[in-house]
């Protein structure tokens, strides 16, 4: 046994002119094996013993956990430099390794590290939040020193790196105060007698979902006077942004059922097409409207809400969703 120790101590190898010996090098990983299964052992006893008979959140259990598995690592480092005979005390040494690992490019390691570390003290986001960023909607499950773990509503876990929390707007939908209040357009009929009617079934419907809060109450906005519509807009609060989507869903059905039940009309995209010629046209020759608009003989073909283009005429907007075909210049021949 002697012989085995005095062969590890006296057996030297000589790394970068610094003679180190086998015993030294040895001892100096086991340090490092050492304070690694200390800080993962030490942080579970901890988090069983204290941490989740506490009543602090989650982020400042988190930063805790983080900060004592970050110095135990820290310590064990420098225990086994001493034993190589590393003096970390000289600046031009630190600064050396420090230098030579930007050379090697780590500065998006740094730079998501105290990212990391600003995340944890500043919180910002914590565990257990619901957030946007980068059109990436979904919530925080994991926060550690160099990246961020997102799951989205399909529960696919997206690895997001620190540094885009800090350089990037994030929305935190569950900051504070996690309840929202969701804006539901509707655009309807020209029809000023059917307003009170389609403001009493929006209401009707909100009030009736049990996902939609009673305090603050649903309200209904007159928004604009669109070009064949007019366009009401449903507000109503809900206790998370991670159910927006459901109760939107959900609410669209029962308008477009209840709407259609009380004979309101939703109004809804189409196109008119407006042809001058001397042709007798109708909807059943669809050769003679190809040849017209592969001749180029057909003009001013209208877009969107009636409009004519080329022309000083409009044609006034149906809700008949064919093409509306009108020969306007028979007569002028």
């Amino acid at each position: 046994m002697n012989k085995i120790f005095h062969f590890l101590h006296d057996k030297i190898i000589t790394l970068g002119g610094s003679k180190l010996s086998i015993l030294s090098i040895a001892v100096a990983i086991l340090i490092l094996v050492f304070s690694y299964l200390l800080s993962r052992y030490s942080i579970k006893f901890l988090k069983k013993e204290y941490l989740d008979k506490t009543s602090i959140s989650k982020g400042t259990k988190l930063i805790i956990i983080r900060l004592i598995k970050i110095f135990i690592l820290i310590i064990g480092a420098f225990v086994s430099f001493q034993i190589l005979g590393i003096n970390l005390s000289s600046l031009a040494i630190f600064a050396g390794i420090i230098s030579l690992g930007i050379g090697f490019g780590i500065q998006n390691i740094l730079s998501n590290f105290i990212s990391g570390i600003i995340i944890l003290f500043e919180q910002p986001i914590t565990v257990g939040d619901y957030v946007s960023i980068g059109g990436l909607d979904g919530v925080v499950s994991e926060i550690r020193t160099r990246s961020t773990t997102v799951t989205t509503r399909d529960n696919i876990s997206v690895i997001v790196p620190n540094s885009n929390f800090i350089s990037q707007e994030v929305i935190n939908w569950s900051h504070e105060d996690p309840k929202i209040r969701i804006h539901i357009p509707v655009g309807i009929e020209e029809t000023a007698s059917k307003l009170d009617l389609a403001r009493d079934i929006l209401l009707q419907i909100a009030s009736e979902h049990p996902k939609v809060l009673k305090d603050p109450k649903p309200s209904v906005w007159f928004e604009t006077f669109g070009n064949s519509t007019f366009n009401l807009t449903l507000l109503i609060w809900i206790e998370s942004a991670v159910l927006r989507h459901y109760v939107v869903s959900d609410i669209n059905f029962e308008i477009a059922k209840r709407y259609a039940a009380n004979d309101i009309d939703i109004a809804y995209p189409y196109t008119n097409l407006l042809f001058k010629n001397d042709l007798s046209i109708n909807s059943n020759n669809i050769n003679n409207i190809s040849k017209i608009l592969d001749s180029g003989d057909s003009k001013n073909i209208v877009h969107g809400h009636g409009y004519e283009y080329g022309g000083n005429q409009t044609d006034d907007v149906g809700q008949n969703a064919n093409p509306i075909i009108k020969n306007k210049d028979k007569d002028n021949k």
